[in-house]
């Protein structure tokens, strides 16, 4: 038998045997799709699986470090907001107008009663005529720019845990110098994960935020308006 031979053999047997464990796999494939008709499918976890730990390893290592439990929060604990607030307000708005309005007219006969009836009266002193022009022009132009900030510090207490987890905080603060007087109060709901490790929590992480400053003294009266002018911007004489 040659070479040639033996080399044909050869392929022919492997073909052969490709064949049929191409069938079987098949065959195993169709099976393994039937009985799995009607099954849920398996949900796969979004995180890779934690391994398993060396507790001698955890326990007598020089660089292992435990895990911190997560922390539990109460009704009358104390968090500090870090409060950052920046608001800038830019308004542009103008108004023009026009109106012109004319009116001529003249009275050229009139009623009379006569003896018999009515008649066509004469005008001794010539036809009274109405003569009324209106022309009116109004432009307004407003430019209204405001920016505010407010950074400070402030502590809050816990007032209700919700059941998922939310927290509710109310905060209070009043700070006099000399003649001044500021208050600030702050309310709102955060998630205990926001909670970092110092136990604060920023304001941008505040939901259903409300901020209430309110100043008293002599600056604040020095930058208000008075009543006239307030009086005044209701009225809009002109």
């Amino acid at each position: 038998m040659t070479a040639r031979t033996i080399l044909a053999t050869s392929l022919v047997l492997a073909s052969l045997y490709a064949d049929v464990a191409l069938a079987q796999t098949s065959s195993i494939g169709a099976r393994k799709r039937a009985a799995d008709v009607g099954k849920p499918l398996p949900k796969r976890p979004r995180e890779a699986p934690r391994r398993p730990r060396n507790p001698v390893y955890e326990r007598y290592g020089w660089i292992t470090t435990k895990p911190t439990p997560p922390k539990t929060f109460r009704p009358g604990d104390l968090i500090t907001i870090i409060v950052r607030e920046q608001r800038r307000f830019e308004a542009d708005a103008e108004l023009e107008t026009k109106k012109r309005f004319r009116v001529n007219s003249d009275l050229s006969a009139f009623l009379r009663p006569i003896d018999r009836g009515i008649g066509a009266a004469t005008f001794r002193r010539g036809a009274p005529n109405i003569e009324y022009s209106l022309d009116q022009r109004l432009k307004n132009e407003g430019d209204v720019s405001r920016e505010d900030r407010l950074t400070t510090r402030l502590t809050a207490e816990i007032i209700d845990v919700k059941p998922n987890g939310v927290l509710v905080l109310e905060g209070r603060a009043e700070v006099m110098h000399d003649d001044e007087t500021s208050k600030v109060t702050i309310t709102g709901t955060c998630r205990k994960e926001d909670v970092t490790a110092d136990n604060t929590v920023l304001s941008t992480q505040i939901a259903n935020k409300v901020v209430i400053v309110e100043n008293h003294g002599a600056l604040r009266a020095a930058s208000s308006r008075g009543w006239l002018i307030r009086l005044l911007d209701v009225l809009r004489p002109i």
